[in-house]
Protein backbone atom coordinates (compact mmCIF):
# COMPACT_ATOMS: atom_id res chain seq x y z
CA UNK A 1 0.00 0.00 0.00
CA UNK A 2 1.00 3.61 -1.01
CA UNK A 3 0.34 7.22 -0.02
CA UNK A 4 1.03 10.32 -2.49
CA UNK A 5 3.20 13.07 -1.38
CA UNK A 6 0.14 15.53 -1.86
CA UNK A 7 -2.26 13.08 0.62
CA UNK A 8 0.48 12.98 3.18
CA UNK A 9 0.58 16.97 3.48
CA UNK A 10 -2.24 17.50 4.04
CA UNK A 11 -2.81 14.77 6.45
CA UNK A 12 0.13 15.59 8.36
CA UNK A 13 -0.58 19.69 7.88
CA UNK A 14 -4.12 19.08 9.55
CA UNK A 15 -2.57 16.94 12.50
CA UNK A 16 0.17 19.87 12.99
CA UNK A 17 -2.59 22.81 12.47
CA UNK A 18 -6.21 21.45 13.09
CA UNK A 19 -7.69 24.87 13.17
CA UNK A 20 -10.23 25.49 15.87
CA UNK A 21 -11.38 28.95 17.67
CA UNK A 22 -11.72 31.21 14.95
CA UNK A 23 -8.53 29.66 13.23
CA UNK A 24 -8.60 27.80 9.56
CA UNK A 25 -7.35 24.36 9.04
CA UNK A 26 -4.34 24.16 7.66
CA UNK A 27 -5.22 22.71 4.59
CA UNK A 28 -8.82 25.09 3.94
CA UNK A 29 -5.80 28.21 3.76
CA UNK A 30 -4.66 26.75 0.54
CA UNK A 31 -0.99 26.80 1.93
CA UNK A 32 -0.27 23.00 0.60
CA UNK A 33 1.23 23.64 -2.64
CA UNK A 34 3.48 26.43 -0.90
CA UNK A 35 4.91 24.38 1.50
CA UNK A 36 5.29 21.44 -0.69
CA UNK A 37 7.62 23.99 -2.67
CA UNK A 38 9.28 24.90 0.61
CA UNK A 39 10.41 21.54 1.44
CA UNK A 40 11.10 20.52 -1.39
CA UNK A 41 13.80 23.75 -2.29
CA UNK A 42 14.84 22.97 1.54
CA UNK A 43 15.57 18.67 0.16
CA UNK A 44 14.31 17.21 -3.19
CA UNK A 45 13.60 14.29 -1.20
CA UNK A 46 12.00 15.16 2.02
CA UNK A 47 8.53 14.62 1.09
CA UNK A 48 8.96 11.06 -0.37
CA UNK A 49 10.89 10.33 2.85
CA UNK A 50 8.11 11.54 4.63
CA UNK A 51 5.04 9.53 2.55
CA UNK A 52 7.45 6.24 3.21
CA UNK A 53 7.79 6.56 7.33
CA UNK A 54 4.07 7.36 7.19
CA UNK A 55 3.24 4.46 5.15
CA UNK A 56 5.34 2.43 7.28
CA UNK A 57 2.84 1.76 10.36
CA UNK A 58 0.51 2.44 8.00
CA UNK A 59 -1.97 4.73 5.69
CA UNK A 60 -3.95 7.15 7.94
CA UNK A 61 -7.93 7.17 7.55
CA UNK A 62 -8.97 9.97 9.71
CA UNK A 63 -8.00 13.11 11.64
CA UNK A 64 -7.74 10.80 14.57
CA UNK A 65 -4.89 8.46 12.68
CA UNK A 66 -3.31 11.62 11.46
CA UNK A 67 -2.38 12.84 15.03
CA UNK A 68 -1.49 9.44 15.60
CA UNK A 69 1.01 9.43 12.85
CA UNK A 70 2.27 12.95 13.75
CA UNK A 71 3.12 12.24 17.30
CA UNK A 72 4.58 8.66 16.46
CA UNK A 73 6.94 10.79 14.09
CA UNK A 74 7.93 13.37 16.52
CA UNK A 75 8.50 10.53 19.08
CA UNK A 76 10.67 9.04 17.03
CA UNK A 77 13.12 11.96 17.30
CA UNK A 78 13.24 12.25 13.53
CA UNK A 79 14.78 15.27 12.11
CA UNK A 80 12.53 15.11 9.00
CA UNK A 81 9.75 15.88 11.54
CA UNK A 82 11.35 18.44 13.45
CA UNK A 83 12.09 19.86 9.05
CA UNK A 84 8.44 19.56 8.29
CA UNK A 85 6.60 21.24 11.22
CA UNK A 86 9.07 24.24 11.13
CA UNK A 87 7.89 25.04 7.77
CA UNK A 88 4.48 24.05 7.75
CA UNK A 89 4.34 26.67 10.99
CA UNK A 90 6.25 29.12 9.07
CA UNK A 91 3.79 29.10 6.20
CA UNK A 92 0.46 28.51 8.18
CA UNK A 93 1.36 31.69 10.04
CA UNK A 94 1.68 34.05 7.40
CA UNK A 95 -1.71 33.09 5.63
CA UNK A 96 -3.96 35.88 5.27
CA UNK A 97 -6.71 34.08 7.07
CA UNK A 98 -4.57 32.96 9.49
CA UNK A 99 -3.67 36.39 10.32
CA UNK A 100 -7.18 37.64 10.15
CA UNK A 101 -8.19 35.19 12.77
CA UNK A 102 -4.88 36.38 14.73
CA UNK A 103 -5.63 40.40 14.42
CA UNK A 104 -9.42 39.04 15.59
CA UNK A 105 -8.27 37.80 18.72
CA UNK A 106 -7.04 41.82 19.28
CA UNK A 107 -3.37 41.53 19.10
CA UNK A 108 -1.63 43.69 16.98
CA UNK A 109 0.23 41.11 14.37
CA UNK A 110 2.58 42.10 11.86
CA UNK A 111 2.99 40.12 8.84
CA UNK A 112 6.01 42.41 7.35
CA UNK A 113 9.51 42.03 7.79
CA UNK A 114 11.25 44.22 10.52
CA UNK A 115 9.96 45.49 13.68
CA UNK A 116 7.09 47.61 12.10
CA UNK A 117 7.00 46.35 8.37
CA UNK A 118 6.96 48.21 5.18
CA UNK A 119 4.53 50.67 4.29
CA UNK A 120 1.83 49.51 1.86
CA UNK A 121 1.96 52.96 -0.32
CA UNK A 122 4.81 53.82 -2.39
CA UNK A 123 7.72 56.41 -1.64
CA UNK A 124 6.22 59.91 -2.43
CA UNK A 125 9.14 62.78 -2.21
CA UNK A 126 6.56 65.49 -1.11
CA UNK A 127 5.00 63.25 1.50
CA UNK A 128 7.52 61.30 2.93
CA UNK A 129 10.82 63.56 2.86
CA UNK A 130 12.82 64.61 6.10
CA UNK A 131 11.20 68.08 7.09
CA UNK A 132 14.21 68.86 9.05
CA UNK A 133 17.27 71.08 7.90
CA UNK A 134 19.62 68.81 8.84
CA UNK A 135 22.29 66.99 6.29
CA UNK A 136 22.39 67.00 2.42
CA UNK A 137 21.53 64.90 -0.43
CA UNK A 138 23.89 64.35 -3.45
CA UNK A 139 22.85 62.60 -6.46
CA UNK A 140 23.68 60.22 -7.73
CA UNK A 141 25.50 61.74 -11.20
CA UNK A 142 27.11 64.15 -8.66
CA UNK A 143 29.26 61.64 -6.18
CA UNK A 144 32.82 61.98 -6.66
CA UNK A 145 35.41 59.88 -5.14
CA UNK A 146 37.39 60.96 -1.90
CA UNK A 147 40.99 61.00 -1.93
CA UNK A 148 41.70 58.54 1.63
CA UNK A 149 45.77 58.91 0.70
CA UNK A 150 46.68 61.73 3.36
CA UNK A 151 44.80 59.41 5.88
CA UNK A 152 47.78 56.90 6.11
CA UNK A 153 45.83 53.86 5.23
CA UNK A 154 47.50 51.55 3.37
CA UNK A 155 49.97 50.93 6.24
CA UNK A 156 47.14 49.77 8.65
CA UNK A 157 47.14 46.42 9.00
Amino acid sequence: MTIGEDEVLTGLMDALLPGGEGFPRASATGMAPLLAARLTHADASLLARLAAAIAEAGIPADDAAWREAAARLEASGSALFDEIRKYAYLTYYEQPAVIASIRALGFPYNDAPLPAGYTDEPFEPERDAPRHARGRFVTTDAVRRVDLGSLGLETMK
